[in-house]
């Protein structure tokens, strides 16, 4: 199984235009505060950003960019199961280790300081791997794409799916 923490690509080609894709998808998605689980987000020009759940903003997720071929259209992006989060955590463990390099260089951290550092980069490791075993989740969404649409979706996936 391959490492992706921020989700599996996806492209969608459906021979509906532009103006009518973006209609189907605002007319089938649920409103924002619908309790029940389900797609909802928004489609601002050509992006698409779809979740699963009212309360939970940390769950599937999907991100995308519809283009315009002229014979229809076609959306690409990633869907998985906490992109943002997942955005977040890498973007924290690209700063935590330039900031650990300064304070090492000024002298201001010790050997507590690198342990603590290596246990917060241990955790993040665990939580990047965990999203990348859970990118699945975001398949519903995707799904709901490829059928609101009614278009052959083509998923980044490798292999059966996880058990």
């Amino acid at each position: 199984m391959a490492f992706r923490p921020l989700g599996f690509g996806f492209e969608l080609k459906t021979p509906l235009g532009f103006a009518e894709s973006k209609s189907r998808i605002r007319e089938c998605k649920q409103r924002w505060y619908d309790p029940s689980d389900g797609p909802r987000g928004f489609v601002l020009g050509r992006f698409i950003w779809l979740w699963n759940s009212m309360v939970n903003s940390q769950g599937p997720m999907l991100i995308g960019w519809i283009h315009d071929d002229g014979m229809g259209c076609r959306i690409a992006g990633r869907s998985g199961s906490d992109i943002n989060g997942m955005l977040y955590l890498t973007l924290v463990g690209v700063l935590l280790p330039v900031i650990a390099v300064g304070l090492f260089r000024d002298g201001q951290m010790g050997l507590s300081g690198a342990i603590m550092l290596a246990l917060c980069a241990a955790a993040l490791i665990l939580l990047l791997w965990n999203a990348s075993k859970e990118r699945r989740a975001g398949l519903a969404l995707a799904d709901f794409l490829g059928l609101t649409l009614g278009s052959n979706a083509r998923h980044e996936f490798d292999g059966p799916p996880d058990s």
